[in-house]
């Protein structure tokens, strides 16, 4: 009996049996073996420690740092997200979360999230005639 091949995705790295040419999903060329392992795009060192830079109950402001420090690669935790859930279900509860870097990137997300809070907020009738 012939050994069993196994192809798989490059892209989104799911297998298929031997006899499949595309991925149903990503539309590309199947490759022979399976996946190789993911590399870690940041490697984190418990050792250096976390530190909060951001403490907010503002759903947007949470949204916007999140957005910078992942843009500037910045790895983050943001700790007690899941009040966030309960948030969105009763807009009353505006519950606070921390947003969390690791001590050597404490200055850079800084900087990057200094830049944000210090936006000036548009006025509400700034595009109204007085």
């Amino acid at each position: 009996m012939g050994e069993r091949c196994i192809v798989y995705c490059p892209q989104c790295r799911v297998e298929y049996r031997d006899g499949f040419t595309e991925c149903s999903d990503c539309h590309v060329s199947l490759l022979a073996g399976t996946p190789p392992a993911e590399p870690q795009a940041h490697p984190f060192d418990p050792a250096l420690g976390l530190v909060v830079v951001l403490e907010t109950n503002d759903s947007i402001e949470l949204a916007l740092a999140k957005g910078l420090l992942k843009e500037a690669e910045i790895p983050f935790f943001v700790l007690g997200q899941i009040a966030t859930l309960v948030g969105d279900v009763d807009a009353f509860l505006h519950k606070w979360v921390k947003v969390q870097v690791a001590r050597d990137r404490e200055a850079e997300a800084r900087e990057l999230l200094e830049g944000m809070l210090q936006a000036e907020p548009i006025p509400e009738d700034a595009g109204e005639n007085a």
